[in-house]
C-alpha cells in the first residue's frame, strides 16, 4: 500500500510539474504561429494519445520529462526529415530571434508561474503562521553564531537595524532582504544590551538557521520518516516521535542528535521519546555506519501568531516566498558547481522526490503544495541551465547564432544534441543508483 501511495504521489507531482512546462512550450508555439507536431509526457515509445489537429497528443514510456516537437527544430527527438526542404512560414527555423527566445524560455516561465501560483495558493488556504519568540533557545556548537558569541537566553531584539518581532523576521532579513550583508545582531542579555556582529564571508551560502547556528526557544527534533528494517523501525520508533533526549543529553536539533547516533556507532544509546502526550525511553544500537533509520527534522513547538491574508497580499506573499526559494536554490547550485556540496547529497532522482513528495502529503495538503512548489523552481533552473539537451542548450545556441549573426549548421546542432541526450543519459543512471544508495 505504502508502493502505490509513494507512486500515486510521485505521478501527480511530475505529471504536473511537466504538463505545465511543456505547456509553455506548445502555448508559446502557438502564438508565435509554430506548428506543434507532438506534444509528450515522457519519452521514448508512444503508448497512448490521440492526435488533434496538426498536433499528436501523447504519454510515452520513460516518464522523467516530456517534450513539445516543434516544426523545423532540432531538438530531442532528432527529426532531420525537415532538412531537405525549404523553410515554411510554420517552422521554428524561419521565425525571427524574439519568437525563439520566447518559445525556448516559455517553459521556465510557466514553472515560474506555478510556484507563485502554488504558494499563494498556500497562502491564501492558511496564511502564515509566525513563530513568536526572539529567545535563542540553542547554539550549535562551531558555527558562525557560536564563533560570533551568541549565548542560549540571549533575546534578539533588531538585526541590521531592523525590528525582530519574531523569529521568521531573523530569517528572512538574513537570508533573504539582507543576503550579502554582514549580520549586525542586537541583543537583550541579562538586562544588557549587545551587539554581536557574524560577517557574510563565514556563513555558508546555502544556509539555514541551523547552519547560522541558532535556533529559537521551543524547538524540537521530530522523526519524520522510519526506514524498514533499520534499528529505528526494530524498537518501534514511529513518525511524528519526538526525540527528547540521547544518552541524557537534551536534543535541542537534528544535527546534534546525528552527531551523537554517528559517534555512537555500534553502541547502545538510550533515546527519550515522546509520543503525543506519553514520554518513555528506548535503548537502539546504531548500525556500524552510525544511522538508526530516521529522517529527522526541526519542529518549533512554541506560542505562534497566525495572519490571514486577502488574494492581492497572498499574492505578493507568493512572490517573495519565489524569489526566496530561488535565491536558495542558486547558492545551491553554485555550491555544488564548487564542490562545497557533495554531489550525492545535493541531487534527488525520482525515487527520493517520490518520498519527498508522500511526506509532504503525509503532513497535508497544503505542505504538498509548498513542495510541488519548490520542486517547480529546481525544475526551471534545472532546465535553463546551459547544458545540451535542455532548455539552456537551445537558448546558448540561438543567443551564439545571435552574437555572430548566423545559423550555426544543423550537422553541428545534431551533434551538439546526441551528446547533451547521451550526458544526460549517464547522468540519469547515476542519480537513480544515488537514490538507491540512499533510500
Amino acid at each position: 500500500m505504502e508502493v502505490i501511495k509513494t507512486i500515486f504521489y510521485f505521478a501527480i507531482t511530475i505529471g504536473v510539474l511537466v504538463l505545465v512546462h511543456e505547456f509553455g512550450h506548445f502555448i508559446a508555439a502557438k502564438l508565435s504561429k509554430m506548428r506543434v507536431e507532438v506534444f509528450s509526457i515522457g519519452f521514448g515509445t508512444r503508448l497512448i494519445g490521440k492526435k488533434i489537429g496538426e498536433t499528436d497528443y501523447r504519454i510515452s514510456a520513460f516518464p522523467l520529462g516530456g517534450y513539445v516537437k516543434i516544426a523545423g527544430m532540432v531538438d530531442e527527438s532528432l527529426d532531420t526529415g525537415f532538412l531537405g526542404s525549404k523553410p515554411e512560414p510554420y517552422e521554428f527555423r524561419s521565425k525571427p530571434f524574439y519568437q525563439k527566445f520566447f518559445v525556448i524560455t516559455a517553459g521556465v516561465i510557466m514553472n515560474m508561474l506555478l510556484a507563485v501560483f502554488l504558494f499563494w495558493a498556500v497562502f491564501m488556504v492558511q496564511g502564515k503562521t509566525f513563530r513568536d519568540v526572539n529567545e535563542v533557545g540553542y547554539i550549535v556548537p562551531n558555527s558562525p553564531a557560536f564563533e560570533a558569541g551568541f549565548k542560549e537566553g540571549d533575546k534578539v531584539l533588531t538585526l541590521n537595524g531592523k525590528r525582530i518581532n519574531y523569529w521568521d523576521d531573523i530569517i528572512r532579513i538574513a537570508f533573504v532582504d539582507d543576503l550579502n550583508k554582514d549580520l549586525l545582531f542586537e541583543v537583550q542579555r541579562d538586562g544588557e544590551k549587545k551587539f554581536i556582529l557574524i560577517p557574510r564571508e563565514k556563513i555558508p551560502e546555502f544556509s539555514s538557521e541551523e547552519i547560522l547556528g541558532i535556533l529559537p526557544k521551543h524547538i524540537e527534533t521530530m522523526v519524520m520518516a522510519v526506514e524498514p528494517g533499520r534499528p529505528a523501525e526494530k524498537i518501534g520508533i514511529q513518525p511524528k516521535d519526538v526525540i527528547i533526549s540521547a544518552n541524557d543529553e537534551r536534543i535541542y536539533s537534528p544535527s546534534q542528535l546525528t552527531s551523537i547516533i554517528r559517534s555512537n556507532a555500534g553502541k547502545e544509546i538510550t533515546l527519550k521519546i515522546k509520543r503525543n502526550d506519553k514520554i518513555f525511553e528506548q535503548k537502539v544500537t546504531p548500525d556500524p555506519d552510525g544511522r538508526i533509520g530516521v529522517q529527522i527534522t526541526g519542529v518549533y513547538n512554541g506560542p505562534v501568531k497566525k495572519e490571514s491574508y486577502n488574494p492581492i497580499e497572498a499574492l505578493w506573499i507568493g512572490v517573495r516566498e519565489t524569489y526566496r526559494v530561488s535565491a536558495l536554490t542558486i547558492s545551491g547550485i553554485k555550491q555544488l558547481i564548487t564542490g562545497k556540496i557533495p554531489i550525492q547529497k545535493g541531487i534527488a532522482g525520482p525515487i527520493r522526490i517520490a518520498k519527498f513528495a508522500t511526506q509532504s502529503a503525509d503532513i497535508g495538503f497544503t505542505a504538498f503544495l509548498g513542495f510541488m512548489a519548490i520542486l517547480s523552481i529546481s525544475l526551471a533552473f534545472l532546465n535553463i541551465f546551459p547544458f545540451p539537451g535542455l532548455d539552456g542548450g537551445h537558448l546558448a545556441i540561438l543567443i551564439i547564432e545571435g552574437i555572430i549573426r548566423k545559423e550555426l549548421s544543423y550537422k553541428v546542432k545534431i551533434a551538439i544534441q546526441q551528446v547533451g541526450i547521451v550526458i544526460l543519459i549517464i547522468l540519469m543512471i547515476f542519480v537513480l543508483y544515488n537514490d538507491i544508495v540512499h533510500f
